[in-house]
């Protein structure tokens, strides 16, 4: 019998070897990702692949110019336009975190808005002054708020589906 198991594992190791996994082959690679349109039209911003890592890029659609505005060894990800089209709000993995960060569309004037230990994914505009925002800091995922300038984080849902 433990024969037969061991020459199993072997065999199906060969085969995952050869042929690969389904699991980690789920389509072509990604590129260009997560695109949001600036509130006038004019613009799109998207994460895309620079190297290893992702960062955020500005681009015209109509003349394809791109122009980057992350630029650091960690990806950059998930970005939406503020009301105004003045900035980006965005998720970085940072320092083994991710986290949310508001950035002006121009690249400057980088702010980082959670610091937590858990994940802070999905950052969405809400309001010229609010970001409202999924996080695993509970027992599940949840939508938390977090306010600009002062960073002060509301939960605005719990695991009993009850706003609190």
């Amino acid at each position: 019998m433990k024969r037969l198991l061991l020459l199993g594992l072997l065999v199906g190791g060969l085969i995952f070897s050869l042929t690969g996994c389904s699991l980690f082959n789920q389509g072509p690679d990604i590129q260009n990702w997560q695109p949001s349109v600036k509130p006038d039209g004019n613009e799109i911003v998207f994460s895309s692949k620079d190297g290893n890592d992702f960062e955020l890029y500005v681009m015209n659609p109509e003349t394809g110019e791109r122009t980057k505005i992350t630029d650091n060894k960690s990806d950059d990800w998930g970005p939406d336009w503020g009301p105004e089209g003045e900035r980006l709000v965005f998720v970085s993995q940072r320092n083994d975190n991710t986290d949310i960060y508001v950035i002006d569309a121009n690249g400057g004037n980088e702010k980082r808005l959670t610091e937590n230990k858990s994940q802070d994914v999905n950052p969405r505009w809400n309001g010229s002054s609010d970001v409202v925002f999924n996080s695993d800091r509970t027992d599940s995922w949840q939508i938390f708020s977090v306010s600009l300038p002062d960073k002060d984080l509301t939960q605005i849902t719990s695991s009993t589906g009850k706003e609190e």
